[in-house]
């Protein structure tokens, strides 16, 4: 896999793919980014010559854009900054670079790092609701802080047994588990977690290399079974017209998707839902796309995902029409799955 349009060749699920996909851009991005850090002043000759990135600087586009800044001068603070904010800039080509990379990396956009901690968060919602549903005391991180330097995710005051074993902690994590990641983390968390409390799991929600739990015991993903993992797996986002909500099936079709959060994207809702103000439909929105203001109401709406499924709801039955269309774009290059409905 190369980029987000090869999550629709494999049969796997697209949270794995996309999953696997990011580990191995980032460990590109670790290898490739010391040599580009060599070449800066050629950097810098190219982008004056063809005001372009070189091919060659095959980053994802934020960390292309962050080299390309400082090829040219910029300080820290100044591309910390310019990616917080590109219409400050004044240089309307590299501010078009700057939002395209903002819309386009998923991995290091702002984006990109609010869907991976939403990733997280639903990966650990679907923990705690296995654990309440069966009236377990448990004790998260929050609740340790102040108690330890390494807290687990959840914690068991008094051991307990889950698929055979007795454990006192179990650790979430969002990730495939590969070796390389693997190792890292029993290094920082899970060997450090046996030391303190004893025996306890990891679960790696989009699976792992076989022969991993050597040290430290892994929980397969398979044993819980819930709807938000349908959604942490699947990363599916609805959208739909509102018309489509006063059909007398609707009802029953979304109990069956499973949607967490109607977000109002600007009409008036026949069911409880989220409205985002920076998502409200507006003229020539395709230029408002390039404003701080959407790009908050976009980070807003990814946080949403941590709570489940997402369908976004606005007045224009076509989504080729609405600015749906827009949002959806941004979405799918975050890696989620849009699928927009048009009748039951």
């Amino acid at each position: 896999m190369r980029s987000i349009r090869d999550l629709n060749r494999f049969s796997f699920s697209r949270g794995a793919l996309f999953t696997i996909l990011s580990q191995k851009r980032i460990d590109l991005v670790k290898k490739k980014h010391p040599i580009a850090m060599q070449k800066l002043d050629y950097i810098a000759s190219y982008w004056k010559s063809k005001k372009k990135i070189p091919p060659w600087l095959n980053l994802t586009p934020v960390m292309s854009v962050r080299i390309l800044l400082k090829a040219i001068g910029f300080t820290k603070s100044e591309i910390r900054n310019s990616l917080k904010n590109p219409s400050k800039i004044g240089d309307e080509k590299i501010e078009d670079l700057i939002w395209n990379s903002l819309f386009t990396d998923y991995i290091y956009s702002p984006l990109a790092v609010k869907h991976q901690f939403a990733r997280g968060k639903l990966g650990e919602a679907i923990i705690k609701d296995w654990l309440e549903h069966r009236r377990i005391e448990f004790r998260d991180e929050y609740d340790m802080r102040g108690e330890s330097k390494k807290t687990p995710d959840f914690f068991f005051p008094e051991p307990i047994n889950v698929n055979g074993k007795r454990i006192k902690w179990i650790e979430s994590k969002a990730l495939f588990g590969d070796p390389k990641t693997h190792w890292i983390y029993s290094k920082k968390q899970y060997l450090r977690y046996r030391e303190l409390f004893g025996d306890g799991y990891v679960v790696y929600w989009f699976g792992y290399v076989k022969g991993l739990d050597s040290d430290v015991d892994i929980l397969s993903s398979r044993f819980f079974n819930s709807r938000l993992k349908n959604a942490l797996l699947d990363m599916k986002v609805f959208t739909a017209g509102v018309s489509l909500l006063k059909d007398e099936n609707f009802q029953k079709r979304m109990e069956k998707l499973a949607i967490k959060s109607f977000v109002n994207l600007g009409c008036e809702l026949p069911v409880p839902g989220v409205e985002i103000p920076e998502l409200i439909k507006r003229d020539n929105f395709r230029e408002y796309m390039k404003t701080k203001d959407f790009l908050e109401g976009m980070a807003k709406l990814i946080e949403l995902y941590s709570e489940g499924r997402i369908m976004l709801i606005c007045r224009e039955k076509d989504w080729r029409k609405c600015h749906r269309k827009h949002i959806s774009w941004v979405l799918r290059n975050m890696g989620f799955d849009v699928i927009h409905l048009r009748a039951f």
